[in-house]
């Protein structure tokens, strides 16, 4: 909303005063009207009674009985149609209830019974504003200010609806008018400005904010508003000399450091600009929540043109410098570390900042990403458990605690984890199958194959082309042998769901082991070598025991060596190596 704008919504919160929960009563208002536009004849007497009912009514308004007032009102237009006064009270109630159709109907009927009564009048042009009836209201402030022409208020709710209904020319006329009135006004200059630049009329808003910081020379928003005038006109060296001048009035003005890093950036000075940021967040008056929204600026700016990071990194270790109680000084610095794959000095940001605020749960899942991304499992279990002291509703939380305590072996805390997070995800299906799936690896490591095979299966009834699940389903069942016809087919379908996926091919050679077929066995597990930046240990040991099979003693007990520098692999890999023979 404009400033002229605005004083049409002081001038009704004036002249209709907000009602607290009252209800009108409703049914008698067609009765009301018909009664009041129709001929009638009122005693005296009849007359007295209605006016001693509305001195009532006003006296239980002012109470703050409004029901009661409300039924009054209605009781004294019953005996006096012709009671203006009711009417004018009646239309006032029904507005703020924003019942606008019966309100006009009460305040065209006060006008009607008492059309020179100017309160009347200016009440009824509110409600056409408040129906979105503008060239009505028009029509009655046009009347008002007309019959009074000395009246700013009526002046300045004329202009707001001309601006309304987008008559520019004659808002502006009304405007000339009321600063006749009162004089020059800053709101008026302003708004006149606002007008013209919407006209395209650029050099009349020039003049008149010069005008202003003329005659306001120690007030720097008039400055800046005949800088930004410049700028839009491309008069780029006439806004940087206003910037100088702020900067002469106040050296430590930030907005004024702020606007003339803005135009440097625009002039291809970088350098420059820079400074100019350095100079503003150096000023105590700049709050760390604008020296964040900065900072995400050369954030943005740094992911095109790779020249601002380090300017955006110089911000970020100045904010924190000045702000090190706040968390955001490190989350946006993080954010930047984040992106450029620098993770853990990134995750120790994330960490000062959660330490300052544990309860921003994103914090925490990104603290948990990272443990993710560097492998640092028993990060992302004590990360997990401190998230879990403030999120303990959280399932996702309870499944990256199950995820760590599966790869750190922890089998028995995994399942509980599991267990709990399972049982708060309710309809989220997604979710769900994740845990399902973690649960059949962990129930599988527990030696509890039945609770595996019936987690595995349930992640299969929520999405069967999962294709993760299908390879540890089918796997964990070669490894003991089972039912290797099922596990063929979930291999054969995860390897075509996900082609090239080295695990995936190492499981499917692995049940061609089991099922004797030792050609095709060293050919998926060749193919699994081949795709794997680093083949595991167990791969290399699969891929002995298939050479072994196939007569190949010396390549097999290469592998074996190749497997345990690799990693751990199985129990009988060293008794493997030292006997040059196979076990099972």
């Amino acid at each position: 909303m404009n400033n002229t704008h605005k004083y049409l919504v002081l001038f009704l919160a004036l002249t209709i005063t907000l009602l607290p929960g009252c209800k009108s009563a409703k049914a008698p208002v067609a009765q009301q009207q018909e009664q009041s536009m129709s001929p009638t004849w009122t005693s005296e007497k009849e007359k007295l009674r209605s006016t001693i009912m509305l001195i009532e009514a006003s006296r239980q308004k002012m109470l703050g009985n409004w029901s009661e007032a409300t039924v009054l009102y209605h009781d004294a237009i019953t005996v006096d149609p012709e009671n203006d006064a009711a009417h004018f009270e009646l239309a006032k109630i029904h507005a703020m209830q924003g019942e606008f159709e019966d309100a006009l109907q009460y305040a065209q009927t006060a006008v009607k019974l008492s059309p020179e009564n100017r309160y009347y009048l200016s009440v009824l042009a509110d409600i056409y504003v408040l129906s979105n009836k503008l060239n009505e209201a028009i029509e009655v402030y046009e009347q008002l200010s007309g019959k009074y022409p000395e009246n700013v208020e009526y002046a300045y709710n004329l202009a707001s609806a001309y601006l309304y209904s987008d008559q520019h020319e004659k808002a502006l006329g009304v405007l000339q008018h009321i600063e006749n009135l009162i004089g020059f006004t800053e709101e008026i200059s302003v708004e006149k400005q606002k007008i013209w630049v919407e006209q395209g009329q650029y050099e009349k808003a020039i003049e008149e904010a010069k005008r202003l910081v003329e005659l306001f020379p120690d007030d720097m928003v008039y400055y800046e508003l005949l800088a930004d005038l410049y700028r839009e006109t491309g008069q780029l060296e006439d806004a940087a000399t206003l910037y100088r001048s702020m900067l002469e009035h106040d050296p430590d003005n930030p907005l004024a450091h702020l606007l003339m890093a803005d135009y440097y950036l625009e002039t291809d000075n970088e350098e420059a600009a820079f400074n100019s940021l350095l100079q503003a967040f150096n000023s105590p008056s700049l709050n760390s929540e604008a020296k964040a929204r900065i900072i995400y600026r050369y954030y943005l700016m740094s992911e095109e043109d790779p020249q601002y990071m380090e300017y955006g990194l110089k911000l970020c270790e100045l904010m924190i410098e000045q702000h090190p109680d706040d968390p955001e000084s490190y989350l946006i610095y993080a954010d930047f570390l984040n992106r450029e794959q620098r993770l853990e000095e990134a995750r120790a940001m994330y960490l000062n900042a959660s330490r300052l605020d544990p309860s921003n749960l994103s914090v925490w899942q990104q603290i948990i990403s990272i443990d993710g991304q560097l492998t640092d499992f028993e990060s992302m279990r004590d990360h997990s458990d401190m998230a879990l002291e403030y999120f303990f509703e959280q399932p996702l939380l309870f499944l990256f605690n199950g995820l760590a305590n599966l790869q750190l072996k922890n089998y028995e805390e995994a399942a509980s984890s599991l267990e709990y997070g399972l049982a708060m995800t309710g309809f989220e299906d997604d979710l769900k199958g994740d845990f399902y799936s973690l649960l059949g690896d962990t129930y599988h490591y527990l030696n509890n194959h039945s609770q595996s095979d019936l987690h595995y299966e349930k992640a299969l009834e929520i999405n069967p082309e999962n294709a993760t699940v299908l390879n540890n389903y089918s796997y964990h069942l070669a490894v003991r042998r089972e039912r290797l016809d099922e596990a063929e087919k979930m291999s054969r379908k995860a390897n075509s769901l996900e082609t090239g996926n080295a695990a995936f091919l190492d499981t499917y050679g692995w049940i061609m082991y089991q099922l004797g077929r030792y050609e095709e066995a060293r050919s998926w597990i060749e193919q699994s070598i081949e795709h794997a930046e680093s083949p595991s240990a167990d791969v290399l040991e699969h891929y002995g025991d298939v050479m072994y099979k196939l007569g190949k003693n010396e390549e097999a007990l290469r592998y074996w060596e190749k497997a345990r520098e690799a990693g751990e692999g199985s129990k009988y890999l060293k008794q493997k190596i030292e006997d040059r023979t196979l076990y099972e």
